[in-house]
């Protein structure tokens, strides 16, 4: 059994209790604990796959809503770890706070478990998660040995959270979140992390539930970089005045990345070609590398640029670092290939924000230019709809049919409606538009309007009922 020697943490097998268990995050954190001979339970008011599979196959317990009963359900716990989910007034979080329980978040409690190792934080508004797993993956192959949290489950480590080399002092690898803590604490979930190293992609308005402007959803990021040591490195997209201006609030140095004036550049423009993409990337002091990527879009070179900059920051070598991207398989659901069927491809991704999905739409037509174009979609929660909801008149344009369903209202759910689907359906400009009301209406309308060969792109966050599985099934057996 493992021993940590963390202070303030306990050593196993200490019973730890997670509260809101089934997030990418805190269920990563419950299964990397569980290795190391914790004893782990947990609740969720909204079970859902594939968390739960994996919750099961490790044989960590837990209850399918929140209570007072279930926070002991499994025994008493040491330590009750808090995820972001979790609403105020909750009931066993209540429970446990009447029980003089300790109750740390999983933001904090990720924190202290990489105290005293290097720590680089990848944040920004878009990209975060494909930058940070690339990184985590480059820091492997450079034989680092690294710990990391991401949002995703990476598809070349299986996990979303791993603890890396304890022993050894490895790097630990976050991708950033400006989002809340948790109901107790309305931080921005980095400001928990004292990066040593911050890589900022692009700055845009989102969250608009917290944030009310843009300079409002900047004052966390500034926060995040005053705080850095005079030893770290920030390191800021070139080409991005928002992220640009970050810098007055530096006091250690700073790193440009990407576009004309960067340290690190892309020379010359990405080549494509079957596999992906074909970089030529020049550095500090002369140095030149060429990088294979198995991803598409202009976004994702940008992105594994950002890596690349991050990885030799930290002590990688240069050249093993670039060669790790060769064997990059990116996170789990961010333009995730299932399958072709029936002539058509099928990809699972996450964009949820107008940006995003016009750099979904710009990768599947670098992918596969001839093809018919059919997105599915999923507006997320109704306050960063109504917030942007302008900006979807262009965001699906170079799609030939968008099947649209109902908004996810995700921590919304207690809301009212403010704003629908029928809202982004009549501004969008470009594609034939069909609105749905379920995933299998959603299989059904894409079924009657594939025209192979087809590309079919299903965008949401919490992937609508499986609709891209469900949909390459039902091509399999047509």
């Amino acid at each position: 059994m493992t021993r940590l020697g963390i202070p303030g943490w306990p050593e196993p097998p200490a019973r730890l209790h997670f509260l809101g268990i089934c997030g990418y995050a805190v269920s990563g954190l419950a299964l990397a604990l569980a290795k190391l001979g914790y004893r782990v339970s947990g609740s969720d008011e909204d079970p859902y796959p594939p968390t739960t599979d994996l919750l099961r196959a490790a044989g960590i317990p837990y209850a399918g809503r929140h209570s007072e009963g279930a926070l002991t359900a499994f025994g008493r716990p040491d330590l009750v770890i808090l995820g972001n989910q979790v609403q105020p007034g909750n009931p066993e979080l209540a429970a446990a706070l009447k029980a003089g329980l300790e109750v740390v978040s999983e933001a904090e409690a990720q924190g202290r478990l990489a105290a005293s190792r290097p720590r680089a934080v990848v944040c920004g508004t878009h990209g975060k998660t494909t930058t940070s797993t690339l990184l985590a993956h480059m820091l492997e192959v450079a034989g680092m040995g690294p710990g990391f949290r991401l949002g995703a489950t990476s598809r070349n480590f299986g996990v979303s959270v791993r603890l890396g080399e304890l022993e050894r002092r490895s790097p630990f690898v976050f991708e950033g979140d400006e989002y809340t803590t948790s109901a107790l604490d309305r931080r921005a979930k980095f400001l928990h992390w004292s990066p040593d190293y911050v890589g900022v992609l692009n700055l845009e308005l989102d969250h608009p539930d917290l944030y009310a402007d843009l300079e409002a959803y900047r004052a966390p990021y500034l926060e995040l970089v005053a705080g850095m040591p005079p030893s770290g490195r920030l390191l800021l997209r070139a080409d991005d005045p928002a992220v640009r201006e970050l810098a007055v609030a530096a006091s250690c140095p700073v790193t440009l990345v990407g576009g004309e004036e960067g340290e690190w550049r892309l020379q010359p423009s990405p080549r494509t070609v079957p596999e992906g993409q074909l970089l030529q990337v020049s550095g500090p002091r002369g140095l030149r590398l060429a990088m294979q990527l198995p991803l598409f879009g202009l976004h994702n070179a940008e992105n594994a640029l950002m890596a690349l900059a991050l990885a030799v920051a930290l002590g990688a070598d240069p050249a093993a670092a670039a060669g790790a991207a060769a064997s990059f398989k990116g996170p789990g659901r961010r333009f995730e290939i299932l399958g072709e069927a029936g002539g058509a491809i099928v990809v699972d991704d996450y964009a949820h924000h107008p940006t995003k999905l016009r750099a979904t739409v710009a990768a599947a037509r670098q992918m596969a230019p001839g093809r018919q174009l059919i997105l599915v979609h999923v507006p997320h929660t109704y306050s960063r709809t109504r917030a942007l909801l302008p900006e979807y008149r262009e965001a699906f344009r170079g799609a030939d049919v968008l099947i649209l369903g109902p908004i996810e209202p995700a921590r919304e759910r207690h809301l009212e409606g403010s704003v629908s689907s029928e809202d982004v359906a009549r501004l969008v400009e470009g594609p034939e538009v069909v609105l749905v009301r379920s995933a299998g209406e959603a299989v059904s309308a894409v079924l009657e309007r594939v025209r192979p060969p087809a590309l079919v792109v299903c965008c949401s966050v919490r992937g609508f009922d499986q609709v891209a599985e469900r949909l390459l099934e039902a091509l399999r057996d047509r």
